[in-house]
């Protein structure tokens, strides 16, 4: 459960700052660039108003934790709180004197179709019921819009803390039925339905509601409730939540006395944790445990997310790749995002499951079973490997394994740099695991970016970029400055700027054709000073750190650091979180680390603080000391435990090992 505030000012979490509070739903996903749940809204108000848009409160006196939300509702006189618990949570609200004070539940709402009206949303069926002797709420709703591709149906379950009350029953639109307890949706009917009840209060009342959410089932729902919350006790549930956020956070201190900073910092760890939700004891009747969902996208997420959680929380990490393994075996494929229950087919980039494990892979990660991981990988690699399927381009999205590239036409470009690595992946993990024969071919196709180079296509006085290239082998002669957009374009989400860069399993030889490392690190240099790097979006996470391949660490430390510190505020980030990925990306920089996430090290860069102290994942300490400050923002020299590391690269396993990676900083 991931209960939260909701305004109609809100993006794709439901929520804005400074905005009217409509009421609180209990599914979230946050950071992300499209969409998802925002379902079974509950509204505490003095008086009973039902309309969607007639119960919102300007709110004040918030108090925002990773385990707690509380605000005054202005609007009523009421304070309301909510902590949660796995897949239940309770809430607190504070009532003032009133003869008729409510609690609202709409069973319809969502944030596509209502926080944000331009996504399209299908309310396929609902039901609401309450029960008056019980104090019990039901609801029922199946949906289909935002991010999933198919329906999916949730379950609800509230009790009540109340025991007198003075009426209660179902709504629809602005009208109350009260006495009448149950009521079904019709689907062609716009208005929204729901349940309520209502009652008097004293002044200073407390009522509580706990509430649980299931994909199951009421019966799962109420199960969950129960176990999780059996009493009315929030200052429990709150410590206990409260512990469980201070074990997560606890695994990385840092030393500042800038408590912005420190805000940031573990705002971003918070961002780490709230990706991917463990639902193991509320997972279909087929599913095996462990099952996690809402991975959002893996193209997303394997280029900072899973390495950091290797990095320090390796049972998240192994979990998840557990529960896609269980997937695989069940569904017989693994894509881009699996959300809701649902796969969703259309991937954004190539079959980026490849990378996670291979990162899991290289790295040494125990207690998964590699041999059934590469299974999914040798699918993808023999199977799979499909670009951006669209009737106007034909079979163009079947055509990287007998091309070598996949024709021009929409993510054509973009796809085939990422199912190059993607079969760089693939030779790590055949290599260690013994399949000879898979390893010596996936390693040939991992070349297949070269197929897209085209010298001869220039730029602002540059020569050679990442072209599309059409089926007989011409190139398409794209504008390497044209933003691609999200679906349009050979290029996903960035132009050929950016994805010229895009060669992780070989920079060296992307330096060679760019014209050797001095004209390599003009070149990016002069891509950063004029904004053709977008370091926002992930295809150019990687992009600085090839300074470093160039012999040029310090410019890769002198931008992390400029980056850090002019697009990142108190306010957020400079685009969307992506479910953790720009997160884990400031934790990785301000830490002094960098992952080439499929591969067995990290870049090293000037740490933002003095001391940093991580539990990593080994069960050992890693202790980072530095002279930094806000000029020292490159490395002068660095030892780990007495050795120096004289390329500012680090592997995997040196750094499990602990001890004190200590670095000598100095101005740019």
């Amino acid at each position: 459960i991931n209960p939260s505030p909701q305004t109609f000012g809100g993006d794709t979490d439901g929520y804005a700052p400074g905005q009217a509070i409509d009421g609180f739903a209990q599914l979230h996903v946050s950071g992300t660039g499209w969409p998802t749940y925002g379902q079974f809204l509950i509204s505490a108000q003095t008086g009973l108003e039902t309309r969607v848009d007639g119960h919102d409160s300007p709110h004040s006196s918030e108090v925002m934790k990773p385990y707690l939300f509380a605000a005054n509702l202005d609007r009523y006189g009421i304070r309301a709180e909510v902590t949660p618990s796995h897949y239940s949570a309770i809430y607190r609200f504070t009532f003032p004197e009133s003869e008729v004070s409510s609690i609202v539940l709409d069973a319809v709402h969502s944030i596509a179709g209502d926080i944000m009206p331009d996504v399209p949303r299908k309310s396929l069926a609902a039901k609401a019921s309450f029960d008056p002797d019980g104090g019990i709420f039901r609801m029922t709703y199946t949906t289909e819009g935002g991010w999933p591709e198919v329906p999916y149906t949730l379950y609800f379950v509230g009790k009540i803390s109340k025991k007198q009350l003075n009426g209660g029953g179902v709504w629809k639109g602005g009208e109350t039925m009260n006495g009448k307890y149950e009521i079904i949706l019709d689907p062609t009917d716009p208005d929204h339905i729901g349940t309520f009840c209502t009652f008097s209060t004293r002044e200073g009342e407390q009522v509580f509601l706990k509430v649980a959410t299931s994909f199951v089932s009421l019966e799962k729902a109420e199960e969950l409730l129960d176990d999780e919350i059996p009493g009315w006790n929030f200052e429990r549930v709150e410590r206990r939540a409260r512990r469980a956020w201070d074990r997560k956070l606890s695994k990385i201190r840092i030393s500042t006395d800038d408590e912005q900073q420190r805000t940031m910092f573990y705002s971003d760890m918070f961002r780490l944790f709230t990706f991917a939700h463990d639902r193991s004891l509320d997972r279909p009747r087929s599913a095996s445990k462990p099952y996690w969902d809402d991975n959002y996208a893996y193209w997303d997420t394997f280029r900072t997310v899973y390495p950091l959680l290797i990095l320090i929380d390796e049972p998240v990490y192994r979990d998840n790749i557990k529960a896609v393994i269980n997937r695989f075996r069940e569904r017989g494929g693994i894509w881009d995002a699996f959300v809701a229950g649902t796969d969703r087919k259309a991937d954004q980039g190539g079959n980026n499951i490849d990378c996670i494990l291979a990162d899991g892979f290289v790295k040494g990660v125990k207690g998964i079973n590699w041999e059934e991981a590469y299974r999914i990988v040798k699918h993808n690699a023999d199977s799979m490997r499909l670009g951006y399927r669209t009737e106007d381009y034909g079979d163009s999205y079947l055509r990287y394994k007998s091309l070598g590239w996949i024709p021009t036409s929409p993510l054509s470009a973009s796809q085939t740099l990422e199912f190059a690595y993607n079969d760089y992946c693939a030779y790590q993990m055949a290599k260690g695991l013994g399949h000879v024969d898979d390893a010596a071919h996936y390693l040939q196709r991992s070349s297949n970016w070269k197929n897209l180079w085209n010298p001869d296509l220039g730029s602002e006085g540059y020569l050679g970029f990442i072209d599309a290239r059409n089926a007989d082998g011409s190139f398409a002669g794209i504008d390497p400055a044209k933003y691609g957009g999200s679906w349009g374009t050979p290029f996903y989400e960035a132009d050929s700027w950016t994805y010229s860069y895009y060669v992780p399993q070989d920079i060296p030889m992307l330096i060679t054709l760019m014209g050797g490392k001095d004209k390599f690190i003009e070149r990016l240099s002069y891509a950063y000073e004029n904004r053709h790097i977008d370091y926002t979006n992930e295809p150019g996470f990687l992009t600085l750190r090839s300074f470093t391949e160039a012999g040029r660490a310090d410019l890769s430390s002198y931008w992390a650091h400029k980056l850090m510190n002019t697009k990142f505020s108190i306010k957020g980030y400079p685009d969307n979180d992506d479910t953790g990925s720009m997160g884990s990306w400031y934790v990785f920089c301000a830490i002094g680390l960098f992952p080439n996430a499929g591969q067995d090290f990290y870049y090293l860069n000037a740490p933002k603080y003095g001391n940093v102290t991580i539990r990593l994942s080994s069960g050992r300490k890693l202790r980072i000391e530095s002279n930094a400050s806000p000029e020292n923002v490159v490395i002068k020299s660095c030892i780990l435990n007495g050795e120096p590391i004289l390329d500012a690269k680090i592997r995997h396993d040196q750094l499990m090992r602990g001890g004190t990676l200590k670095f000598v900083l100095k101005s740019f």
